[in-house]
């Protein structure tokens, strides 16, 4: 007797069927298109269900087919092509939106995590709250529009920001944006978008696309630290963001006898910078001078590697991290300062993680932003025990808040 049907023997008939679909469902999006005999061995179905319940699934919306022309199936090897069965990833959408001091960025994508379209408006860092909110919402009306959808037709979206971020959606505390302070995020953009929002600190959501799509790949304890001139952690435990009772949880930064607060202060401080030069660039011209061998400007990197290590070395002792990923604008020039980081490491760690520069640069809290996203529509869709019942993907396209 076929495995499946052995673990869901005297199963009710319509659990049945939402199982086998999930199962369905869940191999074609993890194994790409298939034709109906391997797709049946891999689901573990027998051949004739697994027609059937491909069947229901393509006119429900979720698959659809497409001809075979390489010849792979062993069953229809001569003769016509067979079928390919393919996961519809264009069948819904999500969001990911970041919300930062200099920019704002809002990202399409569709359910395979593709991306569709993307804004970014730039913003300034004196801007009040209900500037960056209106400008968010220009972004999100902008990657929705290239994107060929409307904002309501989001199944969900994902929204990250610098801050405390508590399990609400509200920024219990905001040090880098004017007016952010007890904002509510969640509430601030119901009428923006009609779907489940789920809100996220800003680190803590590239930690998650580091280890989607960037340098931690196939991590699941990892710790992201964002540097520049300001500087902040996100945490990854067995894969997911460890947010504590309150959403503080790795706010290390507010304890001052870290350095953290007066890292920058190292970078800005240098002499001969020159007039007018914007804050965010302060770091890149530093460390430009250091690679030049600029002998202040390689003591100034210096300090500022170890301010940055002492973090870091808390963050490593208490978590035990297996990668730690350098993020913001230090990753940009990672091959000036992890000597200093990691030599501080091992005078300190019981074990030295290792160190990495981030692989997405400026696009990991956008990016974070989408996966977060995408993980709301897995557990409400495609997590089994939990999902709802599959109903056509068009009439989940204006959900509620979750």
């Amino acid at each position: 007797m076929n495995e499946l049907a052995v673990t869901i023997k005297g199963a009710d008939p319509v659990l049945l069927r939402r199982i086998r679909a999930l199962t369905v469902l869940s191999t074609l999006r993890s194994a790409g298109p298939l034709a109906l005999t391997p797709l049946a061995a891999r689901s573990g179905l027998s051949r004739p269900v697994a027609q059937t319940v491909v069947d229901e699934l393509a006119g429900a919306g979720w698959i659809d087919t497409a001809a075979d022309d390489t010849g792979t199936d062993t069953v229809r090897s001569v003769g016509r092509p067979a079928r390919l069965f393919r996961f519809r990833s264009e069948a819904g959408h999500v969001a990911g939106i970041d919300i930062g001091a200099h920019s704002v960025s809002a990202v399409i994508s569709d359910l395979a995590g593709t991306l569709r379209a993307q804004s970014r408006i730039t913003v300034s860092p004196g801007d009040g709250a209900d500037a960056r909110l209106a400008a968010t919402r220009t972004a999100i009306a902008n990657a929705a529009r290239d994107a060929g959808i409307e904002p309501a037709d989001l199944w969900s979206a994902g929204l990250a920001t610098t801050g405390v971020v508590d399990h609400a959606g509200r920024v219990v505390k905001s040090v880098a944006l004017p007016e952010w302070s007890g904002l509510d995020l969640g509430a601030a953009f119901t009428d923006t978008l009609p779907c489940a929002l789920h809100v996220e600190n800003d680190c803590r959501a590239a930690a998650l696309a580091e280890r989607w799509q960037g340098a931690a790949q196939g991590t699941d304890d990892l710790v992201y630290i964002h540097a520049g001139l300001r500087t902040g952690a996100g945490v990854l435990v067995n894969g997911k963001p460890l947010r504590g009772y309150s959403g503080a949880a790795g706010e290390i930064g507010a304890m001052s006898a870290l350095g953290w607060a007066e890292a920058p202060m190292h970078l800005i401080s240098l002499p001969g910078l020159g007039a007018g030069i914007a804050p965010e660039d302060v770091a890149e011209r530093v460390f430009t001078r250091a690679r030049a061998g600029d002998p202040l400007a390689q003591a100034a990197v210096e300090r500022f590697s170890t301010a940055l290590a002492q973090g870091i070395v808390a963050l490593c002792l208490t978590f035990d991290p297996q990668l730690v990923v350098l993020g913001g604008g230090i990753s940009r020039s990672a091959d000036i300062v992890l000597g200093h980081i990691t030599e501080e490491l091992e005078r300190v760690c019981i074990r030295v993680p290792r160190i990495v520069a981030s692989a997405l640069d400026r696009e990991a809290v956008v990016l974070g932003a989408v996966r977060i996203a995408l993980d709301m529509v897995d557990e409400r869709f495609f997590t089994p025990g939990v999902a709802e019942p599959l109903a056509p993907p068009q009439g989940h396209a204006r959900a509620g808040r979750g």
